[in-house]
């Protein structure tokens, strides 16, 4: 199967150093593998988008040379198919409506997974949301940086949700109908998003769907050790210099650039990148890793 990667970033603001960099990992990645990068924009949370965010991301795109294949997907104007694929787990009885606030779970549970409180309760669609029924077990697999993970969703999570209490689908459930409508053979992305991997392969799993190859990066922190973003005080990329910024994400990558291209434009510098780096130089000392600990 030919290579086909993503890059699907939120419309949350402008595109920041931290995020740029994983798109720089997943777009040099794909054209190692002679594959295809797509770009997406995941838009299916309304409250937290910034307004022009998702037009200034694919302006940054540009400008830093990141050139993607075809159209760009934008999620909000998939709902009613995403809607429509939930309703075929509510006819198969893999998913219920489920009428519990968060607060609820909170003092049921003190935070720990949903108990599956309205699970035999047959509720009706209205205000509620939709779960997944997670009677699988553990889901196993093997990050190609990470090494192989385990998780028990049941412990760590119980059936979750997949469509919210407004009727707007869940990121799990978007993001799993997409890469399999895409054709998405390869996930590069930040190690922040590992533990969402096994409930997006086991809806892979409702859905009979092929898992795609999982590549969780190293994330890019600041001098505090927090994860590199807007609510860290992350700023957005000077689109005004991008040959230093594209510098900067390979050095960020481990790459030291050769004198004669110091200051070189952002296509340059990737298609020398293509040659010298590995993504396998980003994993983790081999291990097992439980999800559950």
């Amino acid at each position: 199967m030919s290579y086909v990667g993503r890059f699907a970033p939120s419309p949350t603001g402008a595109l920041h150093l931290g995020t740029l960099t994983a798109a720089v990992t997943s777009y040099l990645h794909a054209r190692q593998a002679n594959g295809r990068w797509l770009v997406r924009i995941e838009d299916i949370d309304p409250p937290r988008e910034v307004p022009g965010s998702a037009d200034s991301i694919l302006r940054s795109l540009e400008v830093l040379d990141l050139g993607w294949d075809g159209e760009v997907l934008y999620q909000n104007t998939h709902l009613d198919n995403y809607l429509a694929r939930a309703q075929d787990l509510v006819i198969a009885d893999a998913a219920y409506y489920c009428g519990c606030s968060r607060r609820q779970i909170r003092v049921q549970t003190g935070g720990t997974s949903y108990p599956g409180t309205c699970r035999h309760k047959r509720l009706p669609a209205g205000n509620n949301a939709l779960r997944l029924r997670t009677d699988v077990g553990s889901i196993a697999f093997t990050d190609r940086l990470q090494g192989p993970i385990e998780c028990d969703i049941g412990a760590t999570d119980g059936d979750f949700v997949i469509v919210r209490r407004d009727g707007l689908p869940a990121y799990h459930l978007a993001v799993v109908l997409d890469d399999a409508d895409q054709g998405i053979t390869d996930i590069v992305r930040g190690a922040d998003l590992l533990e969402s991997t096994p409930l997006h392969i086991c809806l892979q799993q409702r859905f009979g769907l092929s898992t795609p190859n999982y590549w969780h990066i190293p994330l890019i922190t600041n001098a505090a050790g927090e994860k590199l973003s807007k609510r860290a005080g992350a700023t957005a990329v000077d689109d005004t210099s991008p040959e230093q910024t594209a510098a900067t994400v390979l050095e960020l990558l481990g790459l030291d650039l050769p004198r004669d291209l110091k200051g070189a434009p952002p296509g340059a510098l990737w298609q020398w990148a293509q040659g010298q780096w590995r993504i396998e130089n980003l994993a983790e000392p081999p291990g097992s890793t439980s999800l559950n600990e």
